[in-house]
C-alpha cells in the first residue's frame, strides 16, 4: 500500500503519518471475556480508522487503472 500511495504522489508528513499507522500494525481479541495475545496483521486497512476508505479506494483505483490498461484482460466474454 505505501508503495501505491508513493506512486500516486503522496508524500511529506502525510505519507509519515499513514506509514507510523500501518507500520508493525497488530490485533488481539477478546475470547470468553479475556483479551488474548496481539497478533500482526499481515494486510489489509485498520478496522475503525477514518483513513481505511481513502487508503482503499487509493489502491483500488491504481488497480483499476492498470487493468484497463492491460489488453489481455478482457473482463467478462459471452
Amino acid at each position: 500500500m505505501i508503495k501505491t500511495l508513493i506512486k500516486v504522489g503522496i508524500q511529506g508528513t502525510f505519507l509519515n503519518i499513514i506509514k507510523a499507522i500501518y507500520e508493525n500494525p497488530t490485533a488481539s481479541i477478546i475470547l470468553n471475556g479475556e483479551k488474548l495475545k496481539a497478533f500482526p496483521l499481515k494486510s489489509g486497512t485498520r478496522q475503525g480508522c477514518p483513513l481505511s476508505p481513502l487508503l482503499f479506494n487509493i489502491v483500488l483505483e491504481v488497480l483499476a487503472t492498470a487493468s484497463r490498461q492491460t489488453e489481455e484482460i478482457k473482463g467478462i466474454q459471452t
